[in-house]
């Protein structure tokens, strides 16, 4: 508990000295670094590498930092390296998607999981439209080797823009698998282009939950940025508060 009170603290001690003459250029190389965990067992988490190259350049000074990569709507790739040390697990991963100029978008994703002396791969494919600059609708088909259980679903989004506020960003993902259905809903209000607060809303054949949540990007340079989000669970069965600290570099 005391380091992530600790990790907290120097990021909220980052905000009063961020760098505010930051220019929110337009990037086409985006690299991070985070650290996923609970406040119970903050050693026992997760940690996230990833990349992605954008063929055309994505504007940060117009939306919510968090969303600029969503509402670019441009053909991407990208890389991911993840690693849970607790339960020994490495996972690696490329994706692409690419955008045609009708709106349409079609995306590919390939994942290995190495858990101990046991390896298996995943792979998965993605079909959407762009309805609006801020909208997307799409269809998704997940399999992998080893018994894995084949996935398959729908994904709704969609920014609203405010005029008082940055605005709202609505998902909500349905996926079908041979033994459950999962539903997640999510809302969150972006206050400004770096803070946000949300709740969501998980239920599957068993069991169902309610989360609240806030993040922040904190602009540190031209090209480098600090983000956090926390997460409480509205659930007596679940413990702690979830939270997640991160690097991301846009050049």
């Amino acid at each position: 508990m005391k380091k992530s009170v600790t990790a907290v603290a120097i990021l909220l001690g980052l905000s009063c000295m961020s760098a505010f003459a930051a220019q929110d250029n337009a990037f086409q190389h985006e690299a991070g670094i985070n650290y996923l965990s609970n406040s119970e067992e903050f050693s026992d988490g997760i940690w996230n590498a990833n990349y992605r190259y954008y063929v055309t350049p994505v504007a940060q000074s117009t939306s919510p930092y968090a969303l600029n990569s969503f509402l670019a709507q441009t053909s991407n790739l990208g890389a991911n390296y993840s690693n849970i040390d607790v339960v020994d697990v490495d996972s690696y991963g490329v994706d692409g998607t690419y955008v045609f100029a009708s709106k349409w978008f079609v995306s590919a994703n390939y994942q290995n999981y190495d858990y101990a002396n046991f390896d298996f791969s995943t792979y998965g494919a993605e079909v959407g439209y762009y309805f609006n600059d801020s909208s997307a609708v799409s269809a998704f088909y997940t399999d992998g080797e080893d018994n894995y259980e084949e996935q398959y679903g729908l994904k709704v989004r969609s920014f609203l823009a405010l005029q008082a506020t940055a605005g709202v960003d609505l998902k909500a993902t349905w996926t079908h698998s041979d033994s459950d259905d999962l539903l997640n809903l999510g809302a969150d209000w972006y206050i400004n282009n770096a803070w946000s607060v949300g709740a969501g809303y998980t239920r599957s054949d068993d069991d169902d939950a309610f989360d609240l949540r806030t993040a922040y990007w904190l602009r540190l340079s031209d090209n480098f940025s600090a983000n956090f989000h926390l997460a409480r669970v509205l659930d007596s069965d679940f413990d702690g508060v979830n939270i997640g600290l991160g690097l991301v570099g846009r050049f």
